[in-house]
Order: C-alpha cells, then structure tokens, then sequence
C-alpha cells in the first residue's frame, strides 16, 4: 500500500491516485510501517456506510493525532 503525499498535505493511496508534479511517493515498506506497525497513518474501512464511506470511495490517509471530525477510524 504505497502513498503519495501531495503538496497540499493529503496523505493518498498511490494505487487510486495517479502522480501529479510535487508528489512525495511513500513505499510499501515505509508505508506498512507507518500505517500497520505504528498505526502513524490512519485510513477508514475498505468499505463503509457511515464516515465519508469508506477507503474504497476516496482512497486518502490520516495522521492519527489530525483526523477530521467526520472520519469513522478502521478499528476503532
């Protein structure tokens, strides 16, 4: 689960999003760390019916401690 962080901030899926000038590109191993090892890096469930619908519909990441309020957390 590769990401890219855009210019702007927003931590992304690299696999639903197509590189744009000003990327950062995050690779799986770096990645898995930050998200699985450390839980760094948050996303919602693949799919949901309450937050913003789950990954599958957005694709985009969350440092934990910056969260938007209308975000359900995968395991929480």
């Amino acid at each position: 689960m590769s990401l890219r962080i855009r210019e702007d901030g927003r931590i992304l899926c690299a696999a639903m999003h197509p590189e744009k000038p000003g990327d950062t590109y995050i690779h799986d191993g770096i990645s898995y760390r930050l998200t699985v090892e450390l839980r760094a890096i948050v996303s919602e469930p693949m799919h949901s019916n309450v937050g913003r619908g789950g990954h599958a519909k957005h694709g985009e990441w969350w440092w934990a401690n910056d969260v938007p309020v209308d975000v359900v957390i995968e395991g929480k």
